[in-house]
């Protein structure tokens, strides 16, 4: 592999010169010195150091991404959108999957800080995560969740509480006297704003509802494992809201193995709205958050952090499709 040495030494100048052209500075080169300092680097095929130059500069170019599983749709869709805004504005996106894992979560953090990261956008599997590390390294953070008012870090949510209360209030709408929360495990991001806003749609029904909460991992598997003991028994729920896309797709397998059909037996509500929902069978029923507009803001916030952390919540949108009983459109 080619060397700026080589490039000195073909285009006749020196390494420092070298240097300068490709760091545009800093100081100034002729155009005549220039352009034999690119031809030669060309003939050679060199590339200069990247890791070397960002330092040089102060930055890396890098924009680190911590989720609990990049195999669960929501977080592969996430991850291009972050990537395509990071690349516009010329940086690369690094990610880190802590398999729901929180030691691993902490490996990452600490990998991140070591690789020297410009700043990260997290989304982690613990209720109150820990920033410390980034904050002493002067690495601004972006959650995806919601986060303590006090935190080092920014935020950027939608309203889970208000988002759960309205699937729910939904599915109340249909008439359906007896309403499952599947929900992720008990203390886990999101569990508690899912738990309220379930219980509130139930508070306001104005009719009795019988209610159970379940609670999973966030992967199809576990759910439907679950699933598959609480809907076999006589007294099972006559709709299921679920706390993510991913335990939605769980209790439709559940379903279908048990000769349940939806949702003329069971209702079925997601939350996440990622594009695999609407090719589910039958379509699923979600709560979509914007995941586009997200990574948007991610990325312009860490890139224009400067001060106090800074707390934004996003709308959402309920797709209403055969799954909780609305048909094809909605009706």
């Amino acid at each position: 592999m080619a060397t700026g040495r080589d490039v000195a030494q073909l285009a006749g100048t020196s390494t420092a010169v070298v240097s300068y052209v490709f760091n545009n500075g800093p100081r100034n080169v002729s155009d005549e010195t220039r352009a034999k300092v690119l031809a030669a680097a060309e003939k050679l095929n060199y590339r200069p150091n990247a890791l070397a130059r960002a330092l040089s500069f102060g930055r890396t170019a890098s924009v680190g991404l911590i989720v609990p599983d990049i195999a669960n749709p929501f977080f592969g869709e996430l991850a291009r959108a972050l990537e395509d805004a990071a690349i516009a504005r010329g940086d690369l996106l690094l990610i880190g999957d802590s398999a729901l894992d929180e030691d691993r979560e902490a490996q990452i953090i600490s990998a991140f800080v070591d690789r020297r990261v410009d700043s990260v956008v997290m989304v982690s599997i613990r209720e109150h995560p820990d920033f410390s590390a980034f904050t002493q390294a002067g690495i601004p953070v972006v959650a995806l969740h919601p986060v303590d008012r006090g935190s080092a870090a920014s935020s950027i949510t939608i309203d889970y509480e208000e988002a759960a209360r309205a699937a729910a209030e939904h599915l109340v709408s249909h008439g359906y006297d007896s309403i499952a929360l599947l929900n992720g495990p008990y203390d886990s991001v999101g569990a508690g704003q899912h738990r309220r806003g379930f219980a509130a749609a139930v508070d306001r029904a104005g009719t009795p509802i019988r209610t159970i909460e379940v609670n999973s991992a966030t992967s199809r598997a576990d759910a439907a494992a679950r699933a598959l003991d609480w809907l076999a028994r006589p007294d099972r729920p006559r709709a299921v809201t679920c706390a993510t896309d991913e335990q939605a797709y769980g209790v439709l397998h559940a379903a279908h193995r048990l000769g349940l059909r939806v949702p003329h037996d069971l209702a079925v509500m997601g939350f996440d709205g990622t594009g695999h929902s609407a090719f589910a069978v039958p379509a699923l029923s979600t709560v979509r958050q914007p995941i586009p507009r997200i990574a948007e803001r991610a990325v312009g916030l860490l890139a224009e952090a400067d001060g106090d952390p800074v707390h934004e919540v996003l709308g959402y949108e309920l797709e209403l499709r055969e799954s909780c009983g609305c048909g094809d459109r909605g009706e």
